[in-house]
């Protein structure tokens, strides 16, 4: 992605690395954007070019004393120099306190709420997570055998089910329990009555 160059990493006497510091994070406004977040981002291999080109024709090594500005790294996201946030400021200047995202598994659940809300207003889509899949589980542990659980099995399992069973008064308990629990469709139009 590329590398924020330190004055300390550049060397002085390599002309492809002489002006590599002083070549990112150039501020560019025009009009109404004038001092604003734009910048020159220059690939390493132009700003080498450059670099090299500007040694070549006698431009003297940067010299910090001589220095008016000093690189600030971006204070937040990542840190390359397409990140917009990079810039240049008064030498001596503190530079900006960095942005510390809140771990979310330290918030609340209203917090959490909170957060995932205001993501789906900014436009991300956030949906909520699946609803866990029922499993087969004995609803009375007195009977013998246990009693089939219309809500632990799919609608082509509850349909088969019905479909083989000969003993009215068990499909009787099956749809009332299916009618009064996920009251699928595909299951209670089949067998009415």
């Amino acid at each position: 992605m590329g590398k924020i160059w330190r004055l300390e990493d550049c060397d002085p006497d390599n002309p492809e690395e002489r002006f590599l510091y002083a070549l990112q994070f150039i501020p560019v406004g025009f009009g109404s954007d004038a001092g604003g977040r734009n910048r020159i981002v220059w690939p390493e291999a132009i700003a080498r070019a450059i670099s090299k080109h500007l040694a070549e024709v006698g431009c003297p090594p940067i010299d910090p004393d001589l220095a008016t500005k000093t690189l600030r790294r971006p204070y937040r996201g990542e840190q390359t120099p397409f990140n917009g946030l990079g810039d240049w400021g008064p030498v001596g200047e503190a530079e900006p306190d960095p942005v510390v995202i809140q771990d979310p598994a330290s918030m609340t659940v209203r917090e959490r709420e909170a957060v995932v809300e205001r993501l789906r207003y900014q436009g991300y889509r956030i949906n909520e997570p699946e609803p866990e899949q029922p499993t087969a589980q004995v609803v009375d542990a007195l009977d013998e055998p246990p009693r089939f659980d219309p809500a632990a099995h799919s609608v082509t399992e509850v349909n088969a089910y019905l479909r083989d069973l000969d003993d009215d008064v068990e499909r009787g308990r099956v749809l009332y329990a299916e009618r009064n629990g996920q009251a699928r469709n595909g299951i209670l139009k089949r067998h009415k009555g």
